[in-house]
């Protein structure tokens, strides 16, 4: 199954205005593409609950996605950004 790219919200879309290309173009968008195939693989911010969870990209995991993930309409949508590299 397939879920629907919802785009970048809020303080993500700000962010990815000051992610370096080569992240943007790589590792952003191969965890994105990735994600998009396999949303369980993010990591639930809490346990008991789904909505909100956490992704690693980067060769060492030096950026976090934190996306918003709706089962039912099969979205996900990045809410947040962070990047160490």
């Amino acid at each position: 199954m397939t879920y629907r790219f919802d785009g970048f919200h809020g303080r993500a879309l700000y962010e990815l205005n000051g992610l370096p290309e080569e992240v943007r173009d790589g590792p952003l968008l191969d965890c994105l593409l990735h994600l998009v195939e396999a949303p369980w693989d993010a990591v639930p911010e809490r346990p008991g609950q789904t909505a909100i969870r956490h992704a690693f990209f980067g060769n060492d995991a030096e950026g976090m996605l934190t996306l918003l993930i709706d089962d039912k309409a099969e979205t996900l949508r990045i809410i947040d950004i962070l990047w160490m590299g």
